[in-house]
């Protein structure tokens, strides 16, 4: 029988290789529009904020977080995101073995979706799909959970028995301070050492090595 009957998945670098096209596709964006000639430090030291707020760093504060936006969505699949390795067989076998399933990204959903059909992700498997403008609150408030734990509890489905998995430390510390159980995945940009430091019991290399956890 599976360990749990809901699993929340981080979209970006957990499910999808995110990181590498998107800094590409920042980087394409600043400059186009804005004149701006990003540099990847300022990259890798922002990455992982919500996406207006990212944007609003970024951009340098040009322009209106709605254009903003749209000049970033509209070269979305110029700068296509990939599967992780095993992602799309995890998928499928914790659907199969019915296990509710969420997606949750700290982009708006509406450009996160573009990547999502162009890959052919099966989204009627999931009864979460949650981007962020979904809440006020962001990674890592665990606040930033209510919305898809709310969904999972209008489906019987309540915390004990729900595991977030992701690859970042805010991953982590959204999930403790909404008291979730946390499962790492070291493809990110997290060590498996890393994890360990900060209290995290449970880590992979990759997504087989949690499906075969949960489903053993």
């Amino acid at each position: 029988m599976p360990r749990y009957k809901a699993v929340l998945f981080d979209i970006d670098d957990t499910i999808l290789k995110t990181r590498e096209p998107k800094w590409r596709q920042h980087t394409f964006v600043a400059q186009k529009y804005y004149g701006i000639d990003l540099n990847e430090a300022k990259l890798r030291e922002n990455w992982g904020k919500p996406f207006d707020e990212l944007t609003e760093i970024l951009y340098q504060g040009a322009d209106t977080p709605e254009r903003r936006r749209s000049n970033f969505i509209r070269h979305e699949l110029e700068f296509p995101k990939e599967y992780e390795p095993y992602a799309l067989e995890t998928i499928g076998a914790l659907h199969s073995a019915g296990i509710a399933l969420g997606l949750m990204t700290s982009m708006y959903l509406e450009g996160a979706m573009i990547d999502l059909k162009h890959l052919q992700v099966p989204l009627e498997y999931f009864i979460v799909l949650q981007g962020s403008e979904a809440t006020k609150y962001h990674k890592p408030d665990g606040r930033v959970f209510e919305p898809a734990l709310a969904t999972l509890a209008e489906h019987g489905i309540r915390d004990a028995t729900i595991v977030y998995v992701g690859e970042a430390l805010s991953d982590f510390q959204a999930a403790k301070d909404s008291r979730l159980e946390f499962i790492g995945i070291t493809q990110g940009r997290v060590s498996l050492e890393e994890f360990k430091s900060v209290g995290v019991d449970k880590v992979f290399n990759d997504l087989r090595q949690f499906l075969d956890f949960v489903l053993e």
